[in-house]
């Protein structure tokens, strides 16, 4: 029910290990497969820099999981509630080790996944892309990943000529992470197809800074992030999906904010072939993987989907741009109200009373929505009264 040919690999289900300390390590991907990923995405492989030093760096803590104003509560996610997640400097695997890992995953003991290998080379060195790409097919990884935002430095934007470069290297399938969050995917989606992906990843970590401070010790949590992630940026990074989906022929991997089924249903209905985790492995474990594979067979049966196919991209032709409803609509209480007088104090228009826990609502009533789209027991209703 759950297999998807992705760029020509064979998956067992849609649910990737995204490009992250998560996929570090040879007995991290072990983890990955035996918690039920349909195949991984390894930490970006890079060169050391001038000095021999490898690239990256090692900050202690590196990884900040936030959604409270004093840090992280996991039972406010176990229920469902968004996060944010920063990254300060991480370490990069160099291409030695890389091979290492490599050469123990497609060995006795190894995994049975496909190993995707990131790659990220030097701003404008498009010999480096080449090397790295080639030193990682010879050392047996079954695909590629495109690092977009390459190093040094750093650059936000997609390059389709290490598109270009690295397809006229290597046999095996090459996928492009677009990960320039101010970028157009419609426009730049179809030059990286023309430059020869076989599929895109979108959006990858939003490279902004940010910056959380912990109020009761007036400090920062820390000085600054330079990547972000978790569930609240996962609406940013659908419309980007759609963008690309309805704009290319290849395969999409929709990536951000992904926690459970539901979650990565809603970037296949936008177009997604599979989807990749990063941010959830580290706020529940790599369980969440299963969980999510799980839930969209779950959505599947509920459903009556018997492929991923059967809705895939259903939801792009609902993207029409129309305006919104311009007929006159009201707030209009129900009979699941249960008269808990919420909505009172949340109407900018004065239009609520609830008296001994009966609620009504005035012609006052602007038909914002704020009402209905917060109401516990959906005792609330907008209707067309024209």
């Amino acid at each position: 029910m759950l297999s998807v040919n992705f760029a020509g690999l064979k998956l067992r289900n849609p649910v990737i290990v995204a490009s992250a300390t998560p996929s570090i390590t040879a007995d991290a991907i072990r983890k990955a497969e035996a918690n039920g990923a349909g195949a991984v995405v390894t930490k970006s492989v890079m060169f050391p820099d001038a000095s021999g030093r490898p690239t990256g760096g090692n900050a202690k803590p590196r990884f900040q999981l936030y959604n409270t104003p004093n840090g992280y509560d996991p039972s406010l996610t176990k229920r469902g509630g968004q996060f944010s997640f920063f990254r300060m400097q991480e370490p990069y695997p160099t291409p030695e080790k890389m091979a290492k890992m490599l050469d123990e995953l497609k060995g006795p003991g190894g995994v049975g996944i496909p190993v995707i290998v990131s790659i990220c080379g030097f701003t404008g060195d498009y010999a480096s892309w080449r090397k790295l790409a080639r030193l990682m097919e010879d050392a047996g990884a079954d695909a590629i990943e495109l690092n977009g935002h390459a190093w040094d430095p750093i650059v936000k934007y997609s390059d389709p000529v290490i598109a270009t470069v690295v397809k006229n290297e290597v046999k095996i399938p090459v996928i492009y992470k677009m990960m320039g969050v101010t970028e157009d995917p419609k426009s730049v989606a179809p030059q990286l197809a023309a430059a020869g992906a076989d599929a895109i990843t979108g959006l990858g970590t939003f490279g902004l800074s940010a910056i959380e401070l912990d109020v009761d010790n007036e400090s920062p949590w820390f000085s600054s992030a330079h990547g972000l992630g978790g569930t609240w940026l996962r609406a940013v990074s659908l419309a980007f999906v759609a963008g690309i989906a309805q704009s290319v022929d290849i395969p999409v991997s929709g990536v951000t904010g992904i926690q459970c089924g539901d979650d990565a249903v809603k970037y296949m209905l936008l177009g997604a072939t599979t989807v990749q985790v990063c941010a959830a492995i580290y706020a529940k474990g790599y369980k969440v993987l299963r969980e999510i594979a799980d839930g969209i067979e779950a959505f599947m049966r509920r459903k009556g989907y018997s492929s991923l196919e059967d809705f895939r991209g259903k939801a792009l032709p609902k993207l029409t741009g129309a305006p919104p409803n311009d007929l006159p609509i009201r707030a209009v209480v129900n009979e699941n109200c249960n008269g808990c007088g919420m909505c009172v104090e949340s109407c900018m228009f004065d239009a609520i009373r609830c008296v001994d826990r009966e609620t009504t609502i005035s012609e006052a009533c602007e038909g914002c929505g704020v009402c209905w789209s917060f109401c516990p027991s959906k005792g609330i209703e907008l209707r067309n009264f024209a």
